[in-house]
């Protein structure tokens, strides 16, 4: 299963852009910064992370403004074919 939520602040809003097909997409960068436990001792843990919404989602995106708490829902993918970078695509959004 590949399904990853994440909750933190909209550091980026890029504008909206169109695919050749005509469907709405935006990208935004989303940045967690919080204390888990990991082998019992507490350690901060911080990421960034590229995210990326289509259709009526990437309408909603784009009109969130830096600064925003969100909580994101997607699964993870390369951002391209030749890519090994990793892009959140994402199937829901919450503003906090």
């Amino acid at each position: 299963m590949n399904r990853l939520v994440i909750r933190g602040a909209l550091i980026q809003v890029d504008p909206l852009r169109y695919s050749p097909a005509g469907v709405p997409i935006a990208e935004a960068v989303i940045r967690h910064r919080g204390s888990q436990s990991i082998a019992g001792q507490p350690r901060q843990i911080e990421c960034e992370l590229t995210v990326q919404a289509s259709g009526p989602l990437a309408m909603q995106l784009a009109h969130l403004t830096t600064e925003t708490y969100v909580t994101l829902e997607g699964a993870l993918s390369r951002r391209s074919v030749k890519s090994r970078q990793l892009i959140l695509i994402l199937n829901r959004i919450e503003k906090e």
